[in-house]
């Protein structure tokens, strides 16, 4: 099966895109919603949850885990991949956003996310070992995960939230980056805010990326069951 980590509910728009694409294989999403969330703890906290969340995925059989949240990818991946688990396959979601932005050939993008994937610099390190000069701009927004863990994606409070998010990029920006696997269930009112904008989900572009990468690993493809069943686990209901 594919296994799915993310520090809560946020991770489930990854999902449905993979499943989109892919939808014949088994799925096993584990959300941390008890710790939930993430975004303003230090380096070490997010790397112990996430592989506490991954070992638990490989424990219950997983053959591949994505880290469907992007402040875990961009704290813990490469020290899951190098040092705690590199015999086994572990994907993120921050590497498809940024090749996104270098795909589509902006020159100014900018990234709503969370403190932690702002202060990593998660999007613009990995953008600028490719090409030091497309401008991006990463803004916080640490009010919006609670209130989407709450079940409030839309309103005059996420509205005002995002207006004062998204009036700090500058005017010319030509696209913005969902920088976190929670802010999807906020599209609507951001495509309301910033008419005509571009929008990069990088849960979208990892699920096109990773069906591409089933096709050039025919033996790891191999491996995965294929029932279309899909299992959700929560630290906390």
């Amino acid at each position: 099966m594919i296994g799915f980590f993310d520090s809560g509910i946020g991770g489930l728009t990854v999902l449905e895109e993979f499943r989109k694409i892919l939808p014949e294989y088994n799925y096993l999403y584990f959300g941390d919603n008890a710790r939930c969330p993430y975004g303003g703890l230090d380096d070490t906290t997010i790397r112990q949850y996430t592989e506490e969340g991954v070992q638990f995925l490989f424990d219950q059989g997983a053959t591949i885990v994505i880290l469907a949240c992007n402040t875990a990818t961009a704290h813990a991946i490469r020290y899951l991949q190098q040092v705690k688990f590199p015999d086994r396959k572990i994907l993120g979601v921050t590497i498809p956003g940024a090749e996104r932005i270098l795909e589509g050939n902006y020159r100014k993008v900018g990234v709503l996310a969370t403190e932690s994937t702002v202060k990593n610099r998660a999007y613009k390190d990995r953008v600028h070992i490719i090409d030091n000069t497309i401008k991006i701009q990463e803004i916080a927004a640490p009010e919006l995960v609670p209130l989407i863990e709450a079940g409030i994606f839309e309103g005059e409070l996420i509205r005002e939230i995002l207006k004062n998010h998204l009036d700090k990029f500058d005017g010319d920006i030509e696209a913005i980056v969902l920088g976190c696997t929670h802010y999807p269930y906020v599209r609507s009112t951001i495509e309301q805010i910033r008419p005509g904008i571009d929008i990069i989900d990088p849960g979208f572009e990892a699920a096109k990326k990773f069906a591409s990468y089933l096709g050039r690993h025919p033996d790891i493809e191999a491996k995965i069951k294929k029932r279309g069943e899909v299992r959700k686990v929560w630290s906390k209901m």
